[in-house]
Order: structure tokens, then sequence, then C-alpha cells
């Protein structure tokens, strides 16, 4: 790792997540020694393209199939032990070889069954994954209730395992959530969770130091946020977000981490939108008929297999109905949950957004996934890119400003290196850059490791 003082760079997306954060860690990893978390959980789902295939991690870092890499869980995550002892082992099971590479925070909030219990019953009203992250995050806060603790650490099953199963099977026995449900059913869940943490507890680190250490001796950290800054507790439209911070500023208390190592904070968008859950969506192909489809589409598991046996998207993007084209666009371009499986919410690129993040959370550069699905709209009644560049008040309310780009032909991937992207796709970039005022150092044109192009000198710059 070399000597002197290394630094830490920090990676976020600029919309409402699904922007492909995962990708373009899974680009840069060689270039750190440390990639980690810092926030969220079981509910951030990321999906990398290996080797052997296909990958979906939940909790642990994109940086799984780069051998020798550090992986690290920061203090700022809510663990889900049975989820997690899963995710390990297929991991393993992919050739990704975790042992002794991935270290667990031993102050990561322990996701109880009493909390995925109630983000079951309540989360549906805001659009949560129903993984108990919000109300574990609230215990945490609230410390006690009725004089007896609220919230558990993986350092408490350290201290004492029995003393800490006992404290959370009797908040659940306890909870008013209990008045309709079978108790029985819910405290079952204990005996895998103590499986889990046996295949867990030999990750956890009780270094405190761990991260400073290995960066004062010239390690190199990549954080990895999960969700995205529009989904901020704080900075989102509440209630309508994630349960943590999910800015850059916050890597550094999360993820345990001095903030004197920071370098530079790492902003990626796509070039067409999509959110999962409700909330406001300014930029929503469709408005509230999409929003209210999604929603139900959700509930009656409807979601990526039925919609493409069933939807005819030649005819959806010719009919110049914006709803229709956000339809198509999603089959088109998979915008489906990754871990939920549910229909995400379409929308076009908000540049008037990403200039307020990018100002925000201080971004210096940035990473455009899903430029390739750009192609599709020239199959639409215009044959245009329409973009999002500002908003106006109008009789109704705020309207966007939009402005249009030529439409351009399917990259070909084997005649496409960065100099040579269409000359209207290099047109919008550079517009992108102007509006947001942050230069672009990358260009996704595709799924794969190898589908990402640089788009300035500055890319992967010292």
């Amino acid at each position: 790792m070399g000597h002197g003082s290394g630094y830490a760079d920090v990676l976020v997306g600029l919309q409402y997540g699904d922007e492909g954060k995962a990708k373009i860690v899974d680009l840069l990893a060689d270039r750190y020694d440390v990639i980690a978390r810092f926030n969220g959980g079981a509910n951030a789902g990321h999906t990398i393209e290996t080797p052997r295939g296909s990958a979906k991690l939940m909790q642990v870092p994109s940086g799984a199939f780069h051998p020798g890499k550090i992986l690290y869980i920061g203090s700022g995550c809510a663990v889900n032990l049975v989820k997690l002892a899963a995710e390990i082992e297929a991991l393993n099971a992919q050739g990704a070889g975790l042992a002794g590479r991935l270290f667990i925070s031993h102050r990561s909030a322990l996701v109880q069954p009493i909390h995925v219990l109630a983000d079951r019953a309540q989360g549906q009203h805001i659009g949560t994954t129903g993984n108990g992250i919000g109300p574990c995050y609230a215990d945490l806060a609230a410390r006690m209730r009725g004089g007896k603790r609220t919230a558990m650490q993986l350092r408490d099953l350290i201290d004492g395992e029995a003393r800490a199963f006992a404290i959370m099977q009797a908040n659940t026995e306890s909870n008013g959530f209990h008045a309709n449900l079978d108790v029985d059913a819910w405290t079952a869940q204990f005996a895998p969770m103590k499986a889990a943490w046996k295949i867990v507890r030999p990750f956890v680190s009780e270094d405190d130091l761990f991260l400073n250490d290995k960066v004062s001796g010239g390690a190199r950290v990549l954080f990895e946020g999960a969700q995205s800054v529009m989904l901020d507790v704080v900075h989102g439209d509440q209630p309508f977000v994630t349960s943590s911070h999910t800015g850059p500023s916050y890597a550094y208390v999360g993820g345990d981490l001095s903030c004197r190592f920071h370098r530079k904070s790492i902003g990626v968008l796509k070039a067409i939108v999509s959110r999962v859950g409700a909330g406001e969506f300014p930029a929503e192909l469709g408005g509230t008929r999409s929003a209210r489809y999604c929603a139900d589409a959700a509930l009656n598991g409807v979601g990526q297999i039925e919609e493409r046996e069933t939807l005819d998207v030649d005819a959806l993007l010719a009919s110049g109905d914006d709803f229709s084209t956000g339809m198509a666009l999603r089959v088109l371009t998979g915008e489906y949950g990754t871990g939920s499986g549910r229909p995400r919410r379409i929308g076009l690129l908000d540049l008037a957004q990403i200039r307020r993040a990018v100002a925000l959370h201080g971004i210096d550069e940035l990473f455009v996934n899903k430029c390739d699905c750009l192609t599709h709209f020239t199959r639409t009644e215009k044959g245009v890119v329409p973009v999002i560049a500002g908003y106006r008040k109008g009789p109704a309310g705020s309207e966007p400003v939009m402005t249009d780009f030529p439409g351009f032909a399917p990259l070909n991937r084997a005649a496409v290196p960065a100099s040579s992207l269409p000359a209207s796709l290099a047109t919008l970039l550079r517009y992108i850059e102007e509006q947001a005022g942050c230069p672009i150092v990358g260009v996704g044109v595709g799924p794969a490791r190898g589908d990402n192009e640089p788009f300035s000198p500055s890319l992967f710059h010292s």
C-alpha cells in the first residue's frame, strides 16, 4: 500500500437510486485498496457482472470480485444477519473468497425481527423494501423504551449472545404489532439468526480505528453510497425517503474514517431516470398515472416477466403518450428493483436536479450511465432525446423547460471507442457538463464492466 498517508474518495448516486453505482465501483475498484459501505443495509440492491455471471449484492461492498481488496461495512450500516450470511456464502460460491478480506464494524446496528415486522406493517405507505431498515435506525435513535433497550449492535452479540437474543425476543413479544399476528411465527426467526451469527461473527472487527490505521499507512479507500442523494433522510422529500444519510459527507461518520482523508466525491447518474416507491418525481413520464400504475403493479405482483410478455413496446413508443413511452422504456431498459423486482417509475433526465445535487454535495466528477438506452427515443413519435433543462412557473404550478437532442442509432460496441461516440450523444454529454458545472469522466454504454468509456482526459487521474 505504500508509505505516507492515503486518501478516501466517495461515490454516490445523484438521483433516486439504481443509477448503476455498483458497476462504477466495480470499474474503479482496482485503483483502491479498500471498498467500504457507510449507510443502509439489505435495502440496497446492487448488481454487477462478473466472469462467473451476474451477482446481486445487498450488504457486501461492490468490490467483492476484485481479489485482494479489503471490503468494509461501516457502523452506519444496519445488518440483517440472515441475509448477510446467505450473501457471504453465495459470493464465496461464486469465487469471491471473502475470508480475510471482509470486515464489519462491531458498532453496526442489528436488524431485529420486530423491525422487519414493523416495516412490513407500515412501510408500504412510503414504498420501502420491507427489510426493517427504518425501524432499526429509529430504535437506534430511541435507545430505550419503557426502561428497556430497543437497539442492538453487533458488539452486543459479542459481549453476550444469550442476553442480546433475550432482549430482541422480548422486544418482539412485547410489541403492539402482534395484536393480529402469529407471535410464534416471528419468534421462530431467532433460530436462523443464531445460525447466521456463527457465519458472520468471524468477519466482525472490534477495532474502531481499522480504516484510520489503514489510510494512515497509505491505503486508498472508495466509499460506496447506498440509495442516493435524492433519498437522503433530511435532504430528500420527507416522508418518501430512505432512513439514512446518503450524501458523501456522511461517509466519514458511517464509514468510520476521519474526514481529513477526503480527496474527492464522485457522482453517478443515468440518462433515463427511475424511482421505486412513492414520492415526488417531477420528471416522471405519465405523472400520477405512472405512479399509480407502478404502486398497483407492486401490490399485485406484476413485474418484469409479466410486462415483457404482455406489452407491445413498439406500439407504446409510437403512441406519442408519455405514460406509454415510460412503460416501453422500463421494459427495454430493465428498470425493475434489484431486490424487490418492482417496476420502477420512469422519467426524463432532470438537469435542474443534477445541478442542485452537484452544488449541495460538492461533486467533483460525473459518470453518466445508460447512455445506450437513449437510442430507444428514435422509435418515438418525435424521434428526439428530450431532457429537462429547468423549471418555470406556469398556471398549473412548476412546468419543465425541455431541450431536445437528435436521436442516434444503437451503439455498436465492437466499433465505438470513446473517441467516436455518436455526435448527438457527445453534444448531449457536453450540455450535461455545462448545466451541472461538473466534468463527465465516464460514459456507460452497456451493463458489463467493460461497457464504460472515458469521456475526457481527466478519467482516472491521480
